[in-house]
């Protein structure tokens, strides 16, 4: 078995198997704002992250950030200097206004699940309290609505195909009266490439697609390796640096890097990816121990947890069916105590074995 081990430890975030992800694209905002009504989530920790199609992080709503409950307006920018920020509101209607850089996004929901029991049942319940809706927006409309014409009669060669939708999803980047929120450098590049500003692309004549996307793809794996955008750690991991991860500006190295391994990455206020890069085989009876000198420190609210991949970046298929453990895991230590119940705070140890593993570490 080759695969490559990925240790992401979250302030609150993902895992694998054990949050109930709730995730839909936001409505166009071209001539509408769209209201999220927040419920009251006792006891479970959640986040609910706003994020661009371009992968930026702009806003994070939850546990971290004591949000409040009740209904937030969601509207696009009308300034530079407000462009994904949240406003407290001047009225008893919404709680505060957040202002969408772009007219199309990703509304991310992710709630704690601590157990399979009746965690579930409580998680559920706040589910049905979340929700959203649709509300006519005064003005004209801002860029192409979200429906089939966005993605119809694109008939540039099927290569070709990625810059025509690129032209088109230009247009959902709201104008602001003030300063274009993309820079003039990068209008000028995306205008250089073939994108124009009326949404259509016209592939420069003087410019080979596929020696272009082998020349990128060649930039991105080297940028991803250099110390520019990893910081070692030690023993064979390293972790993107905070700074490079979750918003990007103008550093399209950095952006690409991460949507190749992490599309929809979060803030390093709100989730932190260390990651073991070096490939490594399993025979039969052959096992790694990871070991863990102390609980990882996150905060009251966070939790952690180590997800296996496969060399295709694949979840590893096994016999029993566990692809992450954290946490929220019945880890013991080596006198059979368990890691999390009590204030012991010793190293402990997570097996990896292609053939079944011992009792002491099998979940009971």
């Amino acid at each position: 078995m080759k695969a490559a081990a990925f240790l992401a430890v979250f302030l609150i975030g993902r895992t694998s198997a054990r949050v109930l992800p709730r995730g839909s694209i936001c409505p166009a905002q071209s001539a509408t704002e769209f209201t999220i009504t927040k419920p009251a989530y006792p006891e479970s920790p959640y986040m609910t992250d706003l994020i661009v199609r371009e992968g930026d992080n702009y806003l994070n709503l939850g546990t971290l950030s004591h949000t409040k409950t009740g209904k937030y307006l969601l509207t696009p920018a009308i300034s530079s200097s407000n462009a994904g920020k949240i406003v407290a509101g001047s009225n008893s209607t919404y709680q505060s206004t957040i202002y969408a850089p772009r007219t199309l996004g990703y509304l991310l929901i992710r709630i704690v699940l601590k157990d399979q029991g009746c965690d579930v049942k409580v998680v559920n319940k706040i589910q049905e309290g979340f929700s959203t809706n649709t509300i006519e927006r005064y003005g004209e409309p801002i860029g192409p609505e979200l429906n089939g014409n966005l993605f119809a009669n694109i008939s540039y060669p099927k290569v070709e195909n990625l810059m025509g939708l690129i032209a088109r999803f230009d247009e959902t980047i709201p104008p602001t009266n003030d300063e274009p929120l993309p820079p003039a450098e990068t209008i000028s590049e995306l205008s250089l490439a073939g994108v124009g500003k009326d949404g259509s692309y016209q592939r420069p004549t003087c410019v080979n697609l596929a020696e272009a996307y082998k020349a990128a793809n060649s930039s991105i794996v080297n940028y991803t390796r250099s110390l520019q955008f990893v910081k070692n750690l030690s023993n064979g991991w390293v972790m993107p640096r905070p700074s490079l991860i979750g918003t990007y500006g103008d550093n399209y190295k950095a952006r690409a890097a991460v949507a190749r391994f992490g599309y929809l990455a979060l803030t390093n206020d709100q989730a932190l990816y260390p990651v073991y890069l070096r490939e490594f085989a399993l025979g039969a009876n052959e096992s790694y121990t990871l070991r863990f000198t102390g609980k990882p420190p996150v905060t009251d609210v966070g939790f952690w947890s180590v997800t296996l991949y496969n060399s295709e970046k694949q979840l590893v298929s096994n016999s029993i069916k566990r692809y992450s453990l954290g946490d929220r895991s019945n880890l013991t230590y080596s006198d059979g105590n368990l890691v999390y119940g009590t204030k012991n705070n010793g190293p402990f140890d997570i097996l990896v074995q292609a053939s079944k593993p011992p009792t002491n570490w099998t979940p009971k």
